[in-house]
């Protein structure tokens, strides 16, 4: 189980059963008391505002990673917003507790979207042309108007 799921795990056992002992959290999710009481900490430090406790859930997880994808997609890639300005309106909406937010790190998260997305092209590709779909290119020209 990876560092997300539990936390997530842990989150539900609150949510069910209500506040907890480490002893009693460990003894319900199966983690150890040291690892209850690092999640217990870190989620502590990442409920800051009131939505935070909705980003501990799935659902709001895969919301959290569907926004910050589609906002490097939208943004940083097809329009290139800089790293620096994704990372502060990212800092607005007060996610910094919640993902990594960092220049450095939206610019690797970047990097790697844009090699995805390379490959599933190539790869749709190949599987286009092996399946005989190779369609006839059209081509159009886009309107200039000249003042003469």
């Amino acid at each position: 189980m990876g560092l997300w799921g539990k936390s997530v795990v842990i989150f539900n056992s609150i949510r069910e059963h209500g506040k907890q002992s480490i002893r009693s959290l460990a003894d319900r999710t199966g983690l150890s008391k040291s690892s209850v009481h690092r999640h217990l900490q870190a989620m502590d430090r990442r409920d800051r505002s009131p939505e935070s406790s909705f980003w501990e859930t799935p659902a709001g997880h895969a919301w959290l990673i569907r926004l910050m994808v589609a906002t490097l997609f939208e943004f940083g890639l097809k329009r290139g917003v800089g790293a620096e300005t994704l990372s502060e309106f990212f800092g607005r909406l007060r996610l910094e507790r919640h993902v990594g937010c960092s220049p450095s790190a939206l610019r690797h998260v970047m990097h790697t979207l844009e090699r995805l997305i390379l490959e599933t092209a190539a790869a749709w590709e190949k599987d286009g042309i092996a399946h005989g779909a190779i369609r006839p290119v059209i081509g159009a020209v886009d309107e200039t108007f000249c003042n003469g």
